[in-house]
């Protein structure tokens, strides 16, 4: 019996795409759900969970764990703030539209919102695609959407913004499509809210409008002024309200080789470009290695069709001027986040050209090169085991070994719940960075061994109530990964620091864990568990 997999002449399309959105749901859902379970999730995901839990609470986007990246902690030195808003590095308003749902299913509402909003981006652009093409090849396009790295490697991540891009696009492009103004204008009217830097993907668009939609010229005249509007007045205007982040860190992460060690804003970087053409043009195509990698796992599920539409090269082009022209590897990196700027252009140009030549697909040759082109895909996405997602049956690392087999990392995961069952809900924690998701529902959190001490509403210098160490979690890594064997030091130094100053004592110690409590006297067999512990990791990570 021949099983179809993919969009056939003999079945409903619609079907077929429907069962690859809820397997993508289903699986990317529960390895979303086995990352935070088995502690493999990592800091993001417990920001965004604060930021929105706080908001619930009646305090907008405020976040310690945000705090302790802000510039005064990272560069001056500076305790982390209680009261700090997120809005001071990254715009996003939108993420409050979720605080409803984090009230009802707590931490397991982000892996579910991720995953909802990029399936049901999956399903818009087969309704988009099937206002121009046959059925079977829009179901294929949207089918390829399911196996491109660009897509599972941001779905696997650790909660983000981003992940609603998509879904935005997609609909905003059928309101154009359908000549439907309500379902352009939500759509278009919201994107720049989704984080600051979004409205020059938006102002892209507007581009494209205006060049290849000319009944639509006018809008997108309209919506390049939008775009661009609301980006210099949130981040020359806004951002700055909440603090300097945008100007003296991000800017200067992502842009800083064109300002010379100045600080400035989205102007000054663009005005500091057309004075360096020489630096621009070798940002452009430089790394080579990186670029070309980053082209073909964009291209590639779509077996590089999206190379000759003129309608993808509009819709990306703002997006991949910034990923290209940016410093440092997030913006290129084919697993990550940033790549939801590019993907939606890439996916619905190709249904522009393919409106035009749609015959060709009935070529039998090509839809089997079109098939090997995502079997490839997904291939090289799943062995490179984006964000630990698939750890329990991917090695970490060949070479050192590092792997943490499946019922060592559901014991590790048994064990924390049984850890943060020990610590009081209003507390507050410094936690190592694998326990923070399973903790942010509460006001003050820092990641330790970074911090312990923060700044209260009134600036006066306070300590946490419990500290939560793993030393043996991240001695398990250190053998190959340097920030763990770091860790595994400072983690050690400074527990012992604490307990010895009797500032803190041992609360509780496990072979596994450490919680350490303000004020409290330790006693003699929870020291001497503690110590045993940390000499044991100590030694290991040092091997």
């Amino acid at each position: 019996m021949k099983i179809n997999i993919l969009p056939n002449s003999n079945k409903p399309s619609s079907k077929i795409v429907l069962l690859w959105i809820i397997c993508f749901s289903i699986v990317i859902f529960t390895l979303q759900t086995w990352r935070i379970f088995s502690l493999n999730a990592t800091y993001d995901q417990g920001l965004f969970l604060q930021e929105i839990w706080n908001t619930l609470q009646g305090r907008p986007f405020e976040s310690t764990l945000a705090s302790e990246l802000s510039s005064p902690v990272k560069f001056e030195g500076e305790l982390p703030e209680l009261g700090y808003r997120h809005l001071a590095q990254h715009f996003t308003p939108l993420l409050a539209i979720w605080a409803p749902l984090v009230g009802l299913i707590g931490i397991w509402s982000l892996p579910f919102i991720q995953v909802a909003v990029i399936a049901s981006a999956g399903w818009v652009l087969f309704l988009l695609g099937k206002e121009y093409l046959p059925e079977q090849l829009a179901g294929w396009i949207a089918c390829s959407f399911f196996t491109t790295g660009t897509v599972l490697g941001p779905s696997l991540e650790n909660f983000h913004d981003l992940c609603i891009i998509p879904l935005l696009v997609f609909s905003l492009i059928l309101g154009i499509s359908r000549e439907q103004k309500l379902l352009y204008f939500i759509p278009a009217l919201l994107l720049p809210l989704v984080r600051e830097d979004v409205g020059l993907m938006t102002f892209s668009i507007g581009i494209w409008m205006v060049f290849r939609k000319p009944n639509w010229r006018v809008w997108g005249i309209g919506l390049c002024i939008y775009a661009l509007t609301a980006v210099l007045i949130i981040t020359n205007q806004i951002m700055p309200l909440f603090g300097s982040e945008l100007s003296t860190r991000f800017i200067q992460e992502r842009f800083g080789q064109y300002l010379n060690g100045e600080t400035g804003g989205t102007i000054d970087v663009l005005i500091s470009m057309a004075k360096q053409p020489g630096l621009l043009l070798k940002e452009l195509i430089s790394p080579i290695g990186s670029t070309v990698r980053l082209f073909v796992t964009l291209f590639l599920p779509l077996a590089f069709i999206p190379l000759l539409s003129i309608d993808v090269w509009f819709l990306i082009a703002v997006p991949l001027f910034v990923a290209l022209s940016s410093q440092g590897g997030n913006a290129m990196s084919v697993h990550l986040r940033f790549m939801l700027y590019l993907v939606p252009g890439v996916f619905a140009g190709s249904i522009f050209w393919w409106s035009k030549k749609h015959h060709l697909f009935q070529v039998k040759r090509y839809q089997s090169i079109w098939k090997i082109c995502m079997v490839i895909g997904i291939f090289f996405t799943l062995t490179g085991n984006p964000h630990r997602s698939l750890s329990v049956i991917i090695p970490d690392s060949i070479d050192p070994w590092v792997h943490i087999p499946i019922h060592k990392q559901l014991i590790r995961g048994v064990n924390a719940q049984n850890l943060f069952s020990l610590i009081p809900p209003d507390s507050s924690v410094a936690a190592e960075t694998h326990l923070i998701p399973q903790l942010s529902e509460r006001r003050i959190l820092l990641r330790f061994p970074e911090n312990y001490m923060y700044k209260d509403l009134n600036g006066k210098r306070k300590e946490v109530d419990y500290i939560i160490s793993q030393p043996a979690y991240n001695a398990d890594y250190s053998s190959a990964f340097r920030h763990h064997r770091i860790w595994v030091l400072r983690s050690n130094q400074t527990l012992e620091k604490l307990v010895n100053s009797k500032a803190y004592g041992v609360y509780y110690c496990d072979p596994y864990s450490i919680i350490l409590r303000k004020d409290l006297q330790s006693l003699a067999k929870d020291k001497k568990c503690m110590a045993t512990q940390l000499k044991k990791t100590m030694r290991k990570s040092l091997q």
